[in-house]
């Protein structure tokens, strides 16, 4: 039926739970986002079972914690840790102020598929790739946890890393300090993320070579002039580069 979410929306909406710190379900496993992990819902999950604590290969390394699995850990959850213990466990930023003590012990039994789409998952969302797993009764799996977004792990896997396709919803003239023939253009990505923005200088001939920069948004450099990063001033420079080849060259630039 056409009103049934697809897979793509499905994964979309995982993502924003995620982010919300509400939990999702993948093949059977309950799955929170560390970052967004709260002390109450740490409990409620503790009271379901054990869970683990899915992380990358690179943090596992920098824990000493063994990556059985390869590409990820995952650290059984010792008893009495609380919500502070996890975000300390997988957030690099914390281990000056809350360095971990080991030894960590870590789980190497079963299949890892579920933990792998889990940490996928969280990157998509844009959150510290790490996640708080839990293995589901079967019966708890399909009744306790209907009103919970199910997604299957292979699908979350096969698309990690596939780039959504991008529709175009509005274009204006904006001129610019540097350039008064400047235009805006803002694409939506197909998969729900965040919108994507083009800025075109000159007037293109679109059978030339185009002058073009990737700029990744910078709040602290772009717009507040951070002395910390060279963002804001890049950012300058390549709308000046590209506004003088726009009028000595007769040529045209893209951002």
């Amino acid at each position: 039926m056409s009103l049934a979410p697809t897979t793509t929306e499905m994964i979309a909406r995982a993502r924003s739970d995620l982010r919300l710190g509400v939990p999702v379900v993948i093949d059977g496993y309950l799955v929170l986002a560390v970052e967004t992990l709260s002390d109450e819902r740490l409990r409620d999950v503790c009271t379901l079972g054990p869970p683990v604590v899915a992380i990358t290969q690179r943090r596992a390394e920098t824990l000493k914690a063994r990556p059985y699995d390869g590409d990820l850990a995952r650290v059984v959850l010792p008893k009495g840790a609380d919500a502070e213990w996890v975000h300390a466990l997988a957030d690099p930023a914390k281990d000056l102020s809350a360095p971990m003590k080991g030894p960590l012990a870590t789980e190497r039994e079963g299949d890892p598929i579920a933990h792998r789409a889990a940490i996928a998952l969280c990157k998509a969302a844009r959150l510290l790739p790490s996640a708080l797993v839990l293995r589901l009764h079967e019966a708890a799996a399909s009744t306790q946890f209907n009103d919970l977004t199910h997604l299957a792990a292979p699908t979350i896997v096969a698309i990690q890393g596939q780039r959504s396709a991008l529709s175009s919803i509005v274009s204006a003239r904006v001129p610019l300090e540097v350039a008064e023939q400047a235009r805006l253009h803002v694409f939506r990505p197909d998969d729900g993320a965040e919108e994507h923005y083009a800025i075109e200088i000159g007037r293109p001939d679109r059978n030339m070579p185009v002058l073009a920069r990737l700029h990744s948004a910078c709040f602290t450099g772009d717009l507040l002039g951070s002395l910390k990063c060279d963002c804001g001033p890049q950012l300058d420079a390549a709308l000046e580069a590209m506004a003088r080849h726009a009028r000595e060259d007769g040529g045209w630039g893209i951002m």
